[in-house]
C-alpha cells in the first residue's frame, strides 16, 4: 500500500532521532527511496511534501507532530524525546543572528560536503582575499570567490581509459567557484546572490553557500528558485547537525566554457589561486595522496565531530 506524505514523514523522523525541518525531510525520505510512491507533481516537490506537514499540524487536532522551532524551522513527533532547540534567533535582535563562528569556519564543512556528494566529489582550496595584490579601492570588489573547486571524473576511471583519454582527448574536469555566507534572508538574499553571480563568472559552476538556510521560508525558497533560474547559480544549504545531508536548493547551471581572462587575472592578483590552478594541471591520479595535501584538508568524522563543537557550530539545545 503507498504511504502518505504524513507516514513518510514519521518514517523518517523515528529513523533520523531527531528535530528537523520538513524540506530537509523530503531530501532525506527521497535518498531513502521512500517517496517514490507519493503524488508530489511540479517542479518543486519538496514544497508538496512540507505543505501537507504544515496542513497536518495546523488543522489536525490529533497530528502527531510538533513544532519545536520557528526559526529553523524544526518539527518532531510528539512522542519522541527531543529537546527544544534554543532560538538564538529570537533571543538575540537584530537583522542576522550573531554567531561565535565566522564564515571561514564553514569552509570545512563545505569541503567535507562537496568531497563525498556525488554532486560533486570535489576538491576544494580556501582563497584568501588579503594576500591578494593591492588595487585601488572597490575596482577588485567581488572579484574573488571565497573558494574554488575542482572535480576530477577520471579520478574514478580505469587507469587504461584515463591514458587513452589523455592521448586522444581532453581529461574531463569540472571547476567550481563557492560564495560562503553565513545566513541567508529574503532581504539580504539578492545582494549575496549578485556577489556570487560576480565572483563565480570564470567557472564551469557557481554557488552561494549559507549554514541552515531556513527552507520553511516560502518567500525565500520562491525567491531562490527564480533567481537561479535565471541566472544559473546554485544554492547549498550547509546543515551543521549532519554535513554529508546538506542540501542543494537549487543546481548550477553547467558552462562549458571557462573565463580564461577572468581566471588569468585572478591568478596574477591571488596567490592562492594561482597554486589552485598548479595544483589542478599537475594533479596525478596515481599520486593522488600528494596532490590532496596541496587542497583543503577534508576532515573524517571523527575530526569533524571535535571541529564542530570547538566552533559551537552545532545548534545548542537546552537541557
Amino acid at each position: 500500500m503507498a504511504k502518505s506524505v504524513i507516514e513518510v514523514a514519521k518514517d523518517v523522523l523515528e529513523r533520523k532521532k531527531e528535530a528537523l525541518n520538513p524540506n530537509r525531510m523530503y531530501h532525506i525520505a527521497k535518498d531513502l527511496d521512500l517517496i517514490s510512491d507519493l503524488n508530489l507533481g511540479g517542479k518543486t516537490p519538496w514544497a508538496s511534501f512540507s505543505a501537507g506537514i504544515y496542513t497536518d499540524i495546523k488543522y489536525n487536532l490529533n497530528s502527531i507532530f510538533e513544532v519545536v522551532s520557528t526559526k529553523p524551522m524544526l518539527i518532531k513527533l510528539k512522542n519522541q524525546d527531543v529537546s527544544k532547540p534554543v532560538n538564538l534567533a529570537e533571543q538575540i535582535p537584530s537583522k542576522e543572528p550573531q554567531t561565535s563562528y565566522c564564515e571561514r569556519d564553514l569552509h570545512l564543512l563545505l569541503t567535507r560536503f562537496v568531497f563525498v556528494n556525488d554532486n560533486f566529489k570535489a576538491y576544494t582550496k580556501t582563497i584568501y582575499h588579503e594576500s591578494s595584490k593591492k588595487a585601488q579601492k572597490g575596482v577588485d570588489k567581488w572579484l574573488y570567490p571565497d573558494i574554488v573547486g575542482v572535480s576530477f571524473e577520471y579520478r574514478d576511471y580505469q587507469k587504461e581509459l584515463s591514458k587513452f583519454i589523455n592521448k586522444f582527448s581532453t581529461l574531463p574536469v569540472k571547476i567550481y567557484a563557492f560564495e560562503m555566507k553565513k545566513h541567508l534572508n529574503v532581504s539580504s538574499f539578492r545582494e549575496y546572490y549578485f556577489q556570487a553571480v560576480s565572483n563565480s563568472s570564470f567557472a564551469n559552476e557557481g554557488y552561494l553557500v549559507a549554514l541552515d538556510i531556513d527552507e520553511s521560508d516560502e518567500e525565500l525558497m520562491d525567491l531562490i528558485k527564480r533567481m537561479s533560474g535565471s541566472f544559473g547559480i546554485g544554492v547549498i544549504s550547509l546543515s551543521s547537525q549532519n554535513v554529508d545531508e546538506s542540501v542543494i536548493l537549487a543546481r548550477a547551471k553547467f558552462k562549458e566554457s571557462l573565463d580564461y581572462s577572468v581566471m588569468n587575472e585572478l591568478s596574477s592578483k591571488n596567490p592562492d589561486f594561482k597554486k589552485f590552478l598548479e595544483s589542478v594541471e599537475e594533479f596525478n591520479i596515481e599520486k593522488e595522496y600528494r596532490s590532496r595535501s596541496e587542497f583543503d584538508e577534508v576532515l573524517d568524522n571523527d575530526k569533524l565531530e571535535i571541529y564542530l563543537k570547538d566552533k559551537k557550530l552545532r545548534i545548542k539545545y537546552e537541557t
